[in-house]
């Protein structure tokens, strides 16, 4: 009869586990998947939204996006749609971001692509926070300890693959710009946002008589792409500058007798259903590398910022195609009040503002007056040339954003009080500082301990 109602008893705890998201894995069940010392990440995904197999990249393997460079997850036993995966924290978590991790879920063929990564998450318990991501439909999120589970349900990604429908897409450059010195690379979703150098198709080649490449790969429909240009050494036959994030090896295209960047405004090239097979022929007189056009000036540019007297971060940085967005520090100057730098810049080239290393937490607002309302500085409002247009080459540019009145500078604070605490932690406060007490070990709000 005891065995009888061990096996009910059983069965009924088995029963209620597969109900859903609601019988969450308590840190017990979730104590055998990972070591001590490492970062536990638990997390729930709807069927619907679970067709193929889920890892984690994050800042612990340096946003890696390839699958086999990831941590891969296990579905939690006995708990129905719940996923759970451990990894060894960097050793020295950015200050800033602490320790971040996402999921992202594989295509059909096991390969990675930023696009079906998290959209949408709640978070349960844990250190685990959820903020906004750097760019549309994104999230980061954020981990601090290593001492408990961080657990949360995925509500969407960015994309979702299990909805998605694939075809095998050729995209073809014909390409004789640069007197044929031009290599087209290929960078979007389905390359992890890494630049793919495209195949010189010989057969192609011959019957155009002009370097012809092609890029095959099975891909999702909406998937995002664009493509860029690298040189060729013409003496080694060997690639000798490589396309990076800057503005000067992208595609060109003639609209009303000015050339403008392909895709331009509206955002990346977006693959579709009716052109699985693209062409870019460089032959026409309306589409050129800009790489190859004629090179815009260099200017140097001694750059100095007045920030507001509220909020001013302990580092900022300038960032943009100038400096293949790298960043570039900004040195307090005391006898002028000035973030202040020194660098080479074109004219064409987007900049913004942001703290070191960073790309999401500190932010710069300008009153509209005409709309009476605040709105972001984005970085495709700052444009060199619009500052500089009256200014000779070696000039200063200052901008003067101190002024309350009309600009802003937003700092988004990670505090502990957004942070969800499990049962053997609590706040404390020294010296005016928040931390966070966890078995004896205090920590700060970044997740490192401190005592």
């Amino acid at each position: 009869m005891k065995k009888f109602y061990a096996f009910l008893a059983a069965a009924l705890m088995s029963a209620f586990a597969f109900a859903s998201k609601d019988v969450v894995p308590s840190d017990e069940v979730l104590q055998g998947y990972y070591d001590e010392g490492k970062v536990c990440v638990c997390f729930f995904v709807p069927a619907d939204m679970a067709c193929n197999d889920i890892v984690l990249t994050g800042s612990f393997n340096g946003w890696k996006s390839s699958a086999a460079d990831c941590v891969p997850t296990e579905p939690v036993e006995g708990y129905d749609g719940w996923y759970v995966g451990s990894f060894e924290p960097e050793a020295e978590p950015s200050a800033t971001d602490g320790i971040c991790a996402k999921p992202v879920m594989l295509d059909v063929d096991g390969n990675f692509n930023w696009e079906y990564q998290v959209g949408a998450a709640t978070a349960i318990r844990g250190g685990v926070q959820v903020v906004e991501g750097a760019y549309a439909g994104e999230i980061d999120m954020k981990h601090y300890g290593t001492d408990a589970p961080n657990v949360f349900t995925v509500d969407a990604w960015k994309q979702n693959p299990c909805d998605a429908v694939y075809h095998v897409y050729t995209i073809t450059v014909i390409s004789d710009g640069c007197g044929g010195l031009a290599v087209p690379y290929v960078v979007g979703g389905m390359t992890g946002w890494g630049f793919t150098q495209m195949q010189l198709d010989v057969e192609k080649t011959m019957e155009n008589m002009v370097p012809t490449y092609v890029y095959t790969k099975k891909m999702a429909e909406k998937t995002p792409y664009q493509v860029v240009a690298g040189l060729l050494n013409a003496e080694t036959g060997a690639i000798e500058v490589e396309p990076g994030w800057n503005d000067d090896s992208y595609l060109q295209k003639l609209i009303d007798e000015k050339w403008v960047r392909i895709p331009g405004e509206d955002g990346d090239n977006l693959l579709t259903h009716e052109d699985p097979n693209i062409l870019f022929d460089l032959r026409a007189e309306d589409l050129r590398w800009a790489r190859c056009a004629p090179a815009e000036p260099a200017e140097v540019v001694a750059f100095a910022v007045k920030l507001p007297t509220e909020n001013i971060p302990a580092a900022v940085e300038v960032i943009g195609g100038f400096d293949d967005w790298q960043g570039t520090a900004l040195t307090w100057n005391p006898s002028t009040d000035y973030f202040e730098a020194t660098f080479e810049a074109k004219a064409s080239q987007f900049f913004k503002f942001r703290t070191a290393g960073t790309w999401d937490d500190q932010e710069l607002e300008l009153y509209d007056e005409g709309e009476d309302t605040w709105r972001l500085i984005k970085d495709n409002e700052l444009v060199f040339g619009q500052l500089w247009e009256d200014a000779a080459e070696g000039k200063s540019l200052v901008l003067d954003f101190s002024d309350p009145e009309k600009y802003r500078w937003l700092v988004k604070e990670q505090g502990i009080e957004n942070i969800t605490l499990t049962e053997k932690a609590q706040k404390v406060v020294v010296d005016g500082v928040l931390y966070i007490v966890r078995d004896n070990k205090m920590f700060n709000v970044q997740g490192t301990q401190v005592r």
